[in-house]
């Protein structure tokens, strides 16, 4: 098996070590490069994936073909954000947001960019920063106008800005209304899946605004009980969540 298809059965030890055999060959594989930073991830080991990250993503940002791309920006926020370099991995996120009202970022999600804009105000909420937290919002909203807010992960916006329900947005991400019945479906659907793990956390960071912590954090449980999707970064905050509270909790 290829290193990308050991990390996609969640054997990311094997990957790892098969990335390592090819950037020994070849230190300019991007692609294993890539993979391996994704197995690091998956496993918790973030310092080790950081510069993997910063490697590949800089390649991306400078390939003539794909002017305006954020290269692994995201990623790149979510890891400072894990080794508790919060200032920077809102620096980094809100750079994002900026990049796609400028223009300088071409390249975004189906929904023409709300992702930066949704962990934007996750880490705003997170730290208690008003102003992070009206920006990301005016933002979702700009964005909402732009796309009608209907291809994912438009539907969570909308939901910050009170336009649809919970309920919608567990319809959108599976087709189903009920809880239960949207697990049964992400069971065996690897994009329902992923966009459950959206909902799942944006509603539990909906309820931290409103200051319910404890509702919050049975939402991140939910998320990171799910099978890990791999490539979305809600399903790794969520579990970064609950390895918080638990180690905060043993040490009561």
């Amino acid at each position: 098996m290829s290193a990308q298809e050991l990390l996609q059965v969640h054997k990311y030890a094997e990957a790892i070590t098969e990335c390592r055999r090819r950037l020994a060959m070849n230190p300019n594989d991007i692609g294993a490069a890539d993979t391996m930073a994704s197995a690091l991830t998956a496993v918790g080991q973030y310092r080790e994936a950081l510069p993997l990250y910063e490697f590949v993503g800089l390649d991306e940002r400078e390939d003539k073909l794909t002017p305006g791309h954020p290269g692994r920006q995201i990623d790149i926020s979510c890891l400072h954000w894990f080794l508790g370099d919060r200032q920077i991995a809102i620096r980094l996120m809100h750079e994002l947001v900026d990049g796609i009202l400028d223009g300088s970022i071409n390249y975004g999600d189906a929904a023409g960019g709300v992702t930066q804009g949704l962990l934007l105000y996750y880490m705003a909420v997170t730290e208690n920063l008003p102003e992070e937290m009206s920006f990301a919002l005016k933002y979702m909203k700009n964005r909402s106008k732009r796309t009608a807010g209907s291809n994912w992960p438009g539907p969570v916006a909308r939901y910050y800005l009170g336009d649809v329900t919970f309920d919608d947005v567990l319809a959108s991400a599976t087709g189903q209304r009920e809880l239960p019945a949207a697990f049964e479906v992400a069971r065996t659907k690897l994009l329902s899946r992923r966009q459950l793990c959206g909902a799942l956390f944006h509603d539990g960071v909906r309820r931290r605004a409103k200051g319910a912590k404890e509702l919050c954090l049975a939402r991140m449980r939910e998320c990171y009980g799910l099978e890990n999707p791999l490539i979305e970064p809600e399903w790794y905050l969520a579990r970064y969540e609950v390895e918080q509270a638990d180690k905060a909790a043993r040490a009561r």
